[in-house]
């Protein structure tokens, strides 16, 4: 039997999937809370095997108690709940190590595979959001690529533009000249391709190399 916690701040969706669920189906929704701060404690005090988690609650979001539920050091399969389409959430979620990602209009088997799936830690994204996810981690394969390609030098180029310096200052705290920092500039762009100062702090700020 796969025992669910249910973390979300609407009741009524809570006692909906509890009610869904059958003995045959293996799977049981044995504790809910609508406060994420509560999550700890209670995987502290019960067996579970599945955290399901809404995104979006007002004390703490699914992110944040994700956060603290790896501070505290446990290890528990997440997957995430929302109403929304967005891949940005669907990134976030994914970067705090959920297994998994699912609407809350997904029917009873889709939500019954995805459990089971989390349950032994594979992936599962519900198909109106697989598209985007693959789209998600081509991107973030290519830019990991690109980002390999660069050398220190313009990695420290990078970093001081993300300090708010010109040219003309990066060539002086770099004893080089400011035409060899316009060519570095030229050649991250190039690599990374991006056009403006800003998309590059932007991107690198994503690849989190700043």
């Amino acid at each position: 039997m796969i025992k669910i916690l249910i973390v979300d701040d609407h009741h009524l969706f809570a006692e909906g999937v509890k009610s869904m669920f059958k003995y045959e189906d293996n799977i049981e929704v044995t504790h809910y809370t609508a406060n994420g701060n509560e999550v700890p404690h209670l995987l502290s005090e019960h067996e579970i095997d599945v955290i399901l988690m809404d995104m979006s609650m007002p004390i703490l979001d699914g992110i944040a108690t994700m956060t603290l539920i790896k501070e505290k050091g446990y290890d528990v399969p997440v997957l995430m709940l929302t109403m929304h389409q967005s891949i940005k959430q669907v990134k976030g979620a994914l970067r705090k190590g959920a297994q998994g990602y699912i609407l809350k209009d997904a029917s009873k088997a889709e939500l019954k595979q995805a459990i089971e799936l989390t349950s032994q830690r594979k992936n599962y994204f519900h198909p109106k959001i697989s598209d985007q996810v693959f789209d998600y981690f081509r991107g973030k394969s290519s830019s990991k690529n690109e980002m390999n390609e660069l050398s220190e030098r313009e990695i420290e180029i990078i970093k001081y533009l993300a300090d708010g310096r010109n040219s003309k200052a990066i060539a002086e705290s770099l004893f080089i000249s400011e035409h060899t920092v316009k060519t570095h500039r030229r050649n991250i762009m190039h690599k990374l391709h991006v056009k403006t100062s800003a998309e590059l702090i932007k991107l690198a700020m994503d690849k989190e190399i700043i």
